[in-house]
């Protein structure tokens, strides 16, 4: 864990040429509640968990003084508050929260950071990435992308009837860096500045902006657009992006839904869930390997459709109950006033968004939407949406708690990105410098190879270079115990997956450009080991004046 940082060190030096007023990164550990291992008995094949760990951000930024050294204070603060003062080592080092089975499995930990010049407004510690918009907040989640999503059996089907799907309280909180300026996003054809976004973003999140700086906005966005597992994150989505009057206003005539109603809706949404899986277990037949499961609806557009009418049916009862008698109609439209107190809250407030008129299409279209962003807004997916509807330069990652166990999405279009892998030392890493990543050349990893022979040319470092042009996203999936193929849901699942990292780490590229480059990815990749032309970054001196003198 400490050659991490020694890495994340030297990578903060290099990109300080960038920027060095302040900086910051962002780990992800498992909370105190999280239990990974799956009981087994003597005679039980070993099974996956259940479901993904728990994780909270631990985020650490500093502000540069005069005369110190933001990649030393950076380090000094990671070290602060991450790693035990007695043994130095990070927490949760070799603790059953880090082991995803009883092989001894580790969970890999992601460092990400950013460093910053402040361009548009003064260097401060709220302006300091990474940026969060919504604190940690715990939502109902279903899990995709691991043991849960194909019935906590083995990918292929087997002991699929095991498991229930079902729901648990994850809390949720999502990080970004960004390079470059956000500067408008669309709703429904329209663009808006982004200072409007911000506006608009305290509403619809129930939370203040937390700075001023237009990178803050898209961690607000993301917040708005991962959904995937929580039916409370898709109505919010659905009802703020999708509706066909959604629009980006400051002082909204109609307040949003708040978190407490959004759950509440969301229990009907839940609730049919279930009983579509109900019914189709009890209709499947022996060689259907047992459960139907959430990825068997999710990748059927015949099940969807099914839960869709089973919702819009319940839904419908349920606004017809709340408004008077004649009243089922759309209060953006200015006749808000009509509604009458009383009745549940959620229902009444979602009534001022969603006509539960029977001749109207638009419930069934909303509750199509929200349906899709539950299945859909995955991280890369969420990133590709915030990209397209974007205007701007962007160097980004994305991170959440709900995916950190095993995925981080980057991103370039304006601002370049680099990713470097270094199989030999179980080694990854990004920086929107070229010259960072070969921080990795400068220090070796004892434990951490991931190769059998260190002869191999084959294993040998690379780095690949976004298309920062035309615009382009990276996921890397590791994994997760013995789900070892990427978690991707169906919209990218025609995306080409390239394996490096000796097969280990999985790398999808969803290029924006029609004219995007359609090389293989092994010919986009510049080694970084044994080549001539590529050199390791020199080792740091107190005195860099002096050691020029020397050299002379």
């Amino acid at each position: 864990g400490r050659t991490a940082l020694d890495v994340l060190e030297k990578m903060v030096n290099v990109t300080m040429m960038r920027g060095a007023q302040s900086g910051g990164v962002v780990t992800f550990e498992p909370t105190k509640y999280s239990h990974n291992k799956t009981p087994t008995t003597n005679n039980e094949q070993q099974s996956p968990p259940r479901h993904p760990p728990t994780l909270k951000g631990i985020r650490s930024r500093v502000v540069n003084a005069k005369r110190t050294d933001l990649s030393k204070i950076i380090k000094q603060k990671i070290i602060q508050d991450n790693c035990s003062p007695l043994t130095g080592n990070l927490h949760g080092y070799n603790k059953s929260e880090y082991t995803v089975n009883e092989g001894g499995g580790k969970l890999v930990r992601g460092f990400f950071g950013h460093t910053r010049f402040a361009t548009s407004s003064k260097a401060s510690f709220e302006g300091t990435h990474p940026h969060q918009w919504s604190a940690r907040r715990e939502y109902n989640l279903y899990s995709f992308g691991s043991a849960s999503s194909f019935g906590g059996g083995s990918s292929d089907g087997r002991n699929r009837s095991r498991v229930v799907v079902e729901p648990r309280i994850v809390g949720v909180e999502n990080y970004i860096t960004h390079n470059g300026d956000f500067e408008f996003f669309r709703v429904r054809d329209k663009y808006y500045d982004v200072t409007l976004v911000q506006g608009w973003l305290e509403n619809v999140l129930e939370t203040p902006l937390p700075c001023t700086v237009d990178s803050a906005a898209i961690a607000g966005m993301i917040d708005l657009l991962r959904t995937q597992g929580s039916f409370a994150l898709s109505l919010r989505y659905a009802v703020c992006l999708t509706l066909s009057n959604s629009k980006v206003e400051t002082d909204p005539a109609v307040p949003y839904p708040t978190h407490a109603e959004y759950e509440e809706i969301a229990k009907i949404f839940e609730s049919s869930l279930q009983d579509v899986l109900n019914a189709s277990n009890n209709n499947s037949n022996d060689d259907d390997n047992g459960m139907i499961t959430l990825e068997d609806i999710s990748s059927n557009s015949d099940r969807r459709a099914w839960l869709v009418s089973i919702i819009v049916e319940r839904l419908r009862g349920q606004l017809d109950a709340t408004l008077p008698r004649g009243n089922a109609t759309n209060f953006l439209d200015g006749s808000f006033r009509r509604l009458q107190r009383g009745g549940p809250s959620a229902m009444a407030t979602l009534a001022k968004f969603v006509s539960s008129d029977a001749e109207d299409e638009e419930l069934a279209l909303f509750i199509r939407a929200t349906v899709d962003a539950f299945f859909d807004n995955d991280l890369l997916h969420s990133t590709r949406i915030f990209l397209e509807d974007a205007k701007g330069s962007f160097g980004i990652m994305v991170s959440s708690s709900i995916d950190a166990h095993r995925q981080v999405c980057f991103a370039a279009r304006g601002q370049t990105m680099s990713i470097a892998f270094y199989p030999r030392k179980g080694l990854i890493c990004y920086g929107s410098e070229q010259a960072a990543v070969k921080a990795g050349l400068n220090y070796e990893n004892p434990g951490g190879s991931l190769v059998h022979s260190s002869f191999d040319e084959g294993h040998n470092a690379v780095r690949l270079d976004l298309d920062d042009l035309g615009g382009e996203i990276a996921l890397l999936d590791w994994g997760y115990a013995c789900d070892a193929e990427p978690a991707i849901s169906p919209p990218n699942r025609n995306l080409q997956v390239e394996k490096l990292m000796n097969g280990s780490v999985n790398v999808v590229l969803l290029q924006q450009s029609m004219n995007a480059q359609t090389n293989q990815l092994s010919k986009r990749l510049t080694l970084l080991e044994n080549n001539e032309f590529i050199e390791p970054l020199l080792d740091d001196v107190d005195d860099p004046v002096l050691a020029d003198i020397r050299d002379i």
